[in-house]
């Protein structure tokens, strides 16, 4: 997003530059879709850590294939309206191609969050929660919340997306700058501070036990036997 609002600033020097309208747009529009497929695979790597992929609504190895996949169709719908916003005549279709982008984006985090709510009630109902050890500075239950934060944070961003397109180029949202602080910049920046406060290299450990943390279901099955 860095180089998005760097894009912005050179874009607002030289409003008749098409290459750096569409590189701002771009650039602020799609990170956030990085960011989710970053929090499928951390809870994934959860699972298996704490080796009880029968708390998951979905296996670990099934989620991240789900939900990156759905990461993916939703960023790649994001990218072409965005391309489309850049283009005289196809600026209303380019709109609707970026809310559907973001709706299904929408769709996906908010499945996910629930699975992962499940997940945590469910750990914190078995005894499968006594006796998982510690290898870093924090524990894997102060991971996953970090992840229901981020999530959340990421959903409103979403919503703030929605409302912001729905509006058009002459809404409130907009048509003041200060809005997209607000309801992107802000946010965003919230949920990468909080991945440099609580990172998942200082949850999981590095060699010994579990040393390869796959995501498949043979991985999991050999380590329930």
């Amino acid at each position: 997003m860095t180089c998005g609002y760097a894009a912005r600033y050179l874009s607002a020097k030289k409003p008749d530059s098409l290459p750096l309208y569409v590189a701002q747009t771009l650039l602020i529009l799609l990170p956030p879709s990085l960011y989710a497929a970053t929090i499928y695979m951390i809870y994934g790597r959860i699972v298996i850590f704490v080796n009880a992929p029968d708390a998951s609504v979905i296996g670990p190895g099934k989620v991240t294939k789900i939900f990156v996949t759905g990461d993916v169709i939703s960023f790649l719908i994001q990218a072409a309206g965005g391309a489309m916003l850049a283009q005289a005549g196809h600026e209303d279709l380019g709109k609707k191609v970026v809310l559907t982008g973001l709706f299904c984006q929408l769709l996906f985090f908010g499945f996910f969050l629930i699975i992962a709510i499940i997940f945590d009630r469910r750990m914190a109902k078995s005894s499968m929660r006594y006796g998982i050890p510690k290898y870093g500075k924090y524990s894997w239950k102060a991971l996953l919340r970090l992840l229901f934060v981020a999530a959340t944070i990421i959903i409103a961003r979403c919503c703030y997306r929605v409302v912001s397109f729905a509006g058009g180029s002459k809404g409130t949202l907009m048509s003041h700058e200060v809005w997209m602080y607000v309801g992107d910049t802000a946010p965003m920046f919230v949920v990468q501070t909080l991945f440099l406060f609580i990172h998942a290299g200082n949850v999981f450990p590095r060699g010994g036990v579990q040393k390869d943390l796959r995501l498949d279901e043979s991985y999991i099955t050999l380590n329930r036997v």
